[in-house]
């Protein structure tokens, strides 16, 4: 694969790719890799790369061994955890103001449209484009009360939780419960009943399956081995430097 593109864009092409491969799980967890390797695979040279590296360090999808190597992460359970709750508080409360939103029905045909497109996915068992079409669907919300920036921030810290995501769909029961829940949300929405609608958002964030001990059992080697908690925040302290393998 080559990123070809002008200078001035060249370090956020070569991050975007690197994180889609990351997320999408087509880098799986613990895939080492160096900056002359994905160099040379993305045509470009080696600076936007280490650049590329140390922001998805600092997003807690790669580690960084200076002068060694860099490793995607693996998924940490603890960290999904914080990251849900990092979505579902910001999402309760942007929620209340879509409903506010005088053009809310324009964004619901949008989401209605979505849900469409989700279920053309889970014929074809595109799990990564399942979560990313959720991920759509919801951030209309964001957009819909005015509150991009905090889209943004959720997107910054969703490394971990969306690859779970993207695990916990490839089972098909798990999908065909989103879709049913996604449905009855946009009824909700209709209604404009602003409390009834905040009940079955949080019954939705509440009810995903994952299925920690059966894909821990299915993929042993993605996700990282469960720390104390001083341990894990200590870690999540920890600021990388800028020097990154050669």
């Amino acid at each position: 694969m080559a990123v070809n593109v002008n200078k001035k864009s060249t370090q956020d092409a070569v991050y975007t790719v690197l994180k889609e491969g990351i997320m999408t799980l087509s880098l799986p967890p613990g895939t080492a890799m160096s900056t002359q390797e994905m160099a040379t695979r993305l045509n470009v040279n080696r600076t936007p790369v280490r650049e590329a590296f140390i922001r998805l360090h600092e997003e807690g999808l790669v580690e960084v061994f200076p002068q060694r190597q860099t490793i995607v992460s693996r998924i940490n359970f603890q960290r999904v955890m914080q990251e849900r709750f990092i979505r579902e508080s910001l999402e309760m409360a942007a929620l209340r103001l879509f409903m506010e939103a005088e053009d809310r029905d324009e964004y619901l045909d949008r989401m209605q449209d979505m849900i469409r497109q989700q279920e053309e996915s889970q014929r074809e068992k595109q799990y990564a484009a399942f979560i990313r079409q959720d991920n759509d669907m919801h951030r209309l919300i964001f957009i819909g009360a005015g509150q991009s920036l905090a889209w943004d921030a959720v997107l910054s810290v969703n490394g971990n939780y969306d690859r779970f995501r993207v695990l916990t769909v490839s089972n098909e029961d798990t999908m065909d419960s989103a879709i049913r829940q996604h449905r009855r949300l946009i009824t909700r929405m209709r209604e404009g009943d602003t409390e009834k609608v905040c009940a079955e958002m949080y019954d939705h964030v509440r009810k995903l399956r994952y299925e920690k001990e059966e894909l821990l059992k299915k993929y042993p080697d993605y996700f990282a081995p469960e720390e104390k908690s001083d341990d894990f925040l200590l870690k999540s302290l920890q600021i990388p430097g800028n020097t990154v393998e050669g």
